[in-house]
């Protein structure tokens, strides 16, 4: 073999790379577009993430745990991913995942500003949001000049909180806006006295924090839909039924949590939420009347997301211009 010979190798092997990334070459190995077809099993793959301890969509793991998706004709798979909604929406667009839960807030933004392509199929949870206020503080309108803990700038949270602040005459901009993470940091920081308010779901509210709820769901002035479940348009476009009957099963597993709530904790261990968390979450969740949190459909609060957009669209302005239908498949859930 000539000295020469495997650098003839190298450039052959960067050509194949390179035509590969540009086009479909014969032996490149490009893998066909199996979304929406039956695996080995004759199962239609689903490929759900969201985040850790998303415990108010325990449906899902229920869902999994007691056979209804395979019961359905579907295999369906969740991860984790620890950073969050960024991390899910990146996963969507790439297709590496084909559903992904978490607020609706996100999707309508995501959506808006073209980062990923799809609608909101469902929810688990509405009006799922609490506002808690540190010693003293017993309204919002008490709010103005102090800190208030979020998890990031324009997530869910910021941009409900400032929408409910707004309708109590408390400007976003006379509030300092501290970034946090999760619910448990926030939360820590507000008893610590580090912070004087921030808002929580309500189905990660400790029993020991109650006392410090300022403003409920069922008395908030903007109605928002929380955890939705977002599934890529390639999805819905290669079976509809599929989708359909995804949706379907997590209706049916809100229904048997309903008449199993003490059995559903160990399937929503699966989120990654403590047991404590879990049994709040079952309880607030069944004690929501507001007709779509864990609903027997999973159908989506379509006058709540029509009140969202124009909220969504003070962060990202294309949303102000959408319609429902172009966020929302209402039609999925049966509406």
């Amino acid at each position: 073999m000539s000295a020469r010979e495997p650098s003839r190798r190298m450039r052959a092997a960067r050509l194949l790379a390179a035509a590969c990334a540009l086009t479909l070459v014969a032996g490149c190995g490009t893998k066909e577009d199996m979304t929406g077809k039956p695996n080995a099993e004759g199962l239609i793959p689903i490929r759900v993430a969201g985040f850790e301890g998303i415990n108010s969509a325990t449906p899902l793991f229920v869902a999994k745990k007691q056979g209804f998706f395979k019961e359905a004709g579907l295999d369906v798979t969740y991860i984790s991913l620890s950073s969050g909604a960024a991390a899910v929406a990146a996963a969507i667009k790439v297709k590496e995942i084909d559903v992904g839960l978490g607020a609706a807030s996100q999707w309508i933004s995501d959506a808006a500003r073209g980062a990923i392509q799809g609608k909101i199929i469902g929810e688990f949870t509405d009006n799922n949001y609490v506002i808690l206020g540190g010693n003293g503080i017993t309204d919002v309108r008490q709010l103005e000049g102090k800190i208030f803990a979020i998890s990031a700038h324009n997530g869910g949270d910021h941009m409900y909180s400032q929408a409910v602040l707004k309708r109590f005459g408390v400007p976003a901009d006379k509030v300092t806006w501290l970034p946090m993470g999760e619910p448990a940091s926030r939360l820590s920081a507000l008893t610590a006295g580090k912070v004087d308010a921030t808002e929580l779901p309500l189905t990660n509210l400790p029993a020991a924090a109650r006392d410090k709820v300022i403003l409920t769901p069922d008395n908030t002035p903007v109605p928002f839909v929380s955890n939705a479940i977002f599934a890529r348009q390639g999805l819905i476009d290669a079976n509809r039924d599929a989708v359909k009957k995804f949706v379907a099963a997590i209706g049916r597993a809100s229904d048997w949590i309903r008449a199993h709530p003490a059995e559903a904790v160990p399937a929503c261990r699966e989120s990654g939420s403590s047991e404590a968390g879990c049994k709040t979450a079952i309880e607030v969740a069944l004690a929501a009347k507001n007709g779509y949190t864990w609903s027997s459909t999973s159908k989506v609060n379509t006058a709540a997301i029509e009140t969202m957009l124009p909220i969504v669209g003070t962060v990202v302005p294309q949303a102000a211009k959408m319609k429902v239908s172009d966020i929302v498949d209402a039609s999925i859930a049966g509406q």
